[in-house]
């Protein structure tokens, strides 16, 4: 009796195990979000054919017109593998763990200004963070849209530690510039008298243009942001992950092609050398900024509205 007892208790086992995974024959779905322009599937075809030799499953690359749809479509459980940006990420971390982060690309240890928030002013706007707390009811800021990371997340955190906690209640105006580069030409066009973008774009921009140092400001620039996580799907099994996980660690050794692939899709990654494992601990930096708390919660559930 004891016998049948445990055979039908390792039967029951092994049945909610497979239940509780995805079957190895199913197709894998790798997934991203369009950027301006480019929906990055070429950008990730190297590393899905590599996952399909290495999993002996066939691959399928998605790629979502927008951050806010795709992480609707994880929510769904519509994706196994997940290359997502940062604010996405910590979105998603809010409602859901179906999926855990693993890996994210860093940059080299002498990297400069990689990826980092360019707070900006030009002669109509505030000369400091004081003058532009203090005088703010009569100042315009322009971010860059609702999904942007370095555009939108990052200032309103910069703000929320100077005690703007809300900045459409704080400001004469808010608005959106809709990308990096147009938000800037309206600062130059003086449609905002604040603005914020990523440092790549401003440097780009006054390196095109020296003249462009007179005209504008700097009024804050961030430390470097943590690159978004790749996410894989917890009802993978543990083969699997483990694949997944190495082929990503090993990537800039075993496939720089692939590797090079990916970091040409992101410009952020333009300095970056490798994958490196993380766990959601590594975003907890955004928790402050300048050693001052921040209302990230209260931000990313207002942005997710």
């Amino acid at each position: 009796m004891n016998r049948t007892r445990i055979i039908i208790g390792l039967l029951i086992n092994i049945s909610l195990f497979q239940t509780g995974c995805k079957k190895s024959t199913e197709t894998l779905r790798v997934a991203t979000y369009t950027y301006a322009t480019n929906d990055r599937i070429d950008n990730l075809r190297p590393l899905s054919k590599k996952l399909e030799e290495l999993l002996e499953r066939p691959v399928e690359t998605i790629s979502y017109p927008d951050v806010t749809s795709f992480v609707k479509g994880i929510e769904s459980n519509d994706v196994d593998v997940a290359l997502i940006n940062t604010l996405g990420y910590l979105e998603l971390s809010l409602r859901t763990n179906t999926m855990e982060p693993i890996a994210a690309l860093m940059v080299k240890k002498n990297a400069v200004d990689n990826y980092k928030t360019v707070l900006l002013t030009n002669n109509t706007g505030a000369k400091d963070l004081t003058v532009l707390k203090n005088d703010a009811d009569s100042i315009s800021i322009m971010f860059v849209n609702k999904e942007s990371t370095s555009g939108n997340l990052v200032p309103r955190l910069l703000l929320s530690s100077i005690g703007i906690k809300s900045p459409e209640i704080t400001f004469k105006e808010v608005k959106y510039g809709g990308n990096h580069s147009s938000t800037f030409n309206k600062l130059l066009k003086k449609e905002t008298d604040v603005c914020a973008i990523g440092s790549n774009e401003y440097y780009k921009q006054i390196e095109d243009n020296t003249a462009l140092l007179e005209q504008t400001k700097i009024l804050w620039i961030s430390e470097e942001i943590p690159l978004g996580p790749v996410l894989i799907n917890s009802e993978l099994s543990a083969r699997e992950k483990k694949k997944i996980t190495d082929l990503l660690l090993n990537l800039h050794e075993e496939n720089p092609n692939a590797l090079e692939s990916i970091k040409k899709g992101w410009s952020e990654a333009k300095q970056a050398d490798r994958f490196h494992p993380v766990t959601d601990s590594y975003y907890d930096d955004f928790r402050k900024i300048n050693n001052n708390s921040t209302d990230l919660l209260d931000i990313l559930e207002l942005l997710k509205q």
